[in-house]
């Protein structure tokens, strides 16, 4: 913790935020369903799910380690976290919402006060196993459940970054031009469509 306190007592908060963005920012950080998930325990051999342990999964470094660095030093690196890295989600209904609202780092608040830049992906046709045609060929999603995967959209703090890729297997630019289109329409009423001036938003048609 020597370290770290002198960090804390020396530098201003300015120096030290270039500091946290060095360790904790993160260009392209995806959350999946998998996330919330439970880990395997080393000793028992099953599954469950235990915070410290999925902790230590996916931030491994000492400084992630209140005890090793001091609880301020966490939390401002945790801010920093939240505040500079952009956040990916896949269209997994819920995953977003609740990555916004669960508070898993011990933080004191929730992600969603401070995530400042997000990317949905949007994936317009279903290749599910569950029938041979769906699978090869390809379904179209309804649109309730595209919607769903945007479940906590609306919860991020303005002037947030948001970035949804919809993705639509169009074979020309018109069909990708005529896809943008209907999809705002398709994903959006008119007052989210208002309240959507709120954010820095781009929609990108793969």
């Amino acid at each position: 913790q020597q370290l770290a306190n002198a960090v804390l007592t020396k530098l201003p908060r300015e120096i030290r935020d270039m500091i946290y963005f060095h360790l904790s920012t993160r260009g392209r950080e995806l959350i999946e369903r998998e996330h919330f998930r439970t880990t395997l325990d080393p000793l028992t051999r099953l599954y469950s799910y235990d915070f410290e342990r999925w902790k230590a999964q996916h931030f491994p470094a000492h400084y992630w380690n209140p005890e090793y660095v001091s609880q301020r030093f966490y939390c401002e690196l945790l801010e920093n976290y939240y505040r500079t890295s952009t956040f990916l989600f896949g269209d997994d209904p819920g995953v977003m919402k609740r990555f916004l609202n669960t508070d898993e780092m011990k933080l004191g608040v929730a992600p969603k006060a401070l995530v400042s830049s997000v990317e949905i992906g949007l994936n317009a046709v279903s290749h599910d196993r569950g029938s041979f045609r769906a699978y090869m060929f390809g379904i179209p999603k309804s649109p309730e459940r595209m919607r769903e995967a945007l479940d906590g959209i609306f919860e991020l703090r303005p002037g947030a970054r948001i970035v949804i890729r919809f993705v639509t297997e169009a074979k020309t630019k018109e069909e990708r031009d005529e896809h943008c289109k209907g999809a705002m329409k398709m994903l959006f009423d008119e007052a989210q469509v208002e309240k959507m001036k709120m954010y820095k938003v781009k929609l990108v048609v793969d």
